[in-house]
């Protein structure tokens, strides 16, 4: 995937959860209750765990760069 994809696909991904986000929370105002809210609440963290692989900076990222060739004499 290009790199321009995937802060497309990362933009849509978190602007979908902050819409998800905030019905829950208009949702828990009108209830007088938190549990719209808890419901939604480990969105947020699984998006934080799955960004650095979203735009190709994660530990594999690191691992599949080319090798870089160095004289035998440095």
């Amino acid at each position: 995937m290009r790199t321009w994809t995937r802060w497309i696909v990362a933009a849509g991904t978190f602007a979908l959860s902050a819409i998800i986000l905030g019905a829950a929370i208009a949702q828990a105002i009108r209830q007088h209750s938190l549990d719209p809210v808890w419901m939604v609440g480990w969105l947020p963290a699984v998006l934080v765990a799955v960004y650095p692989s979203m735009t190709g900076r994660g530990p594999a990222h690191r691992r599949c760069l080319p090798r870089q060739r160095r004289s035998a004499g440095s």
